[in-house]
């Protein structure tokens, strides 16, 4: 996959979406509040976005399964989305239910949370699930970056400033855009971890080694893309 001229990280946050946009010689930054705003903005963009892109029909995505395995301590953070009949329901004891009869297993609150967000991102992306509007999971994305996962929660003050630095190492200037956001807007709209996820995912984005769980998966199966580490390692990767 060639490198992005321009690249885009896509979280959901309190607000709606908080969006980072790297090219050559900027970093831009801005709140969204439906999806379809972001894909109308980023047409011709590489957009990385922190949701499911295609739900299961038969069982748990193996992307999630994979995920998580390679995540270890930090597992927990990928969720297993709802079945599309679950989605819609947006109360939680019907969506269990329902989630129970269609995939023999039981729904998280997390996962149901995201519901409203995984039908914004349904109603854009195909499920071709070969962009330009690509699922990825920041921790992956920072997995990448430090070579193994990080033991720190991104919720600790610990984990927030590891993963800045690993962010300004890679990109330079980008831990002052973070400030800057921080400055800008108030923290019931967009989370401190909202916007490192954002901005881990454009920086993911924007590589053009890429790798995906599964590997090779064919075209009808759902995929999470991540950077491989030696794109990441790679300084001229993450010039100004």
């Amino acid at each position: 996959m060639p490198r992005a001229e321009s690249a885009v990280g896509v979280d959901a946050c309190p607000y709606g979406w908080f969006a980072t946009a790297l090219s050559e010689g900027s970093i831009e930054t801005e709140l969204y509040e439906d999806f379809s705003e972001v894909q109308s903005d980023f047409q011709e963009a590489r957009v990385f976005v922190d949701i499911p892109v295609g739900l299961p029909t038969g069982g748990r995505r193996r992307c999630d399964i994979k995920a998580r395995d390679l995540l270890g301590c930090r597992g927990n953070s990928v969720f297993f989305p709802p079945c599309e009949s679950a989605a819609a329901i947006e109360d939680y004891d019907e969506a269990n239910a329902m989630h129970r009869e269609k995939m023999m297993h039981g729904l998280s609150q997390q996962a149901h949370a995201i519901s409203d967000k995984i039908n914004e991102v349904q109603a854009v992306v195909s499920e071709a699930y070969d962009g330009p509007i690509y699922e990825s999971h920041p921790e992956l994305c920072f997995y990448a970056l430090n070579g193994q996962p990080i033991a720190y929660s991104k919720s600790s003050k610990r984990g927030l400033t590891f993963r800045r630095q690993l962010l300004e190492q890679k990109r330079s200037g980008i831990d002052d855009e973070y400030e800057q956001v921080l400055d800008d807007t108030l923290r019931k709209e967009v989370r401190r971890d909202d916007i490192l996820d954002s901005m881990v995912l454009a920086l993911a984005a924007q590589s053009e080694e890429l790798q995906s769980v599964p590997e090779d998966p064919g075209p009808e199966v759902p995929r999470i893309y991540y950077p491989t580490t030696p794109a990441l390692a790679d300084r001229s990767w993450s010039k100004p």
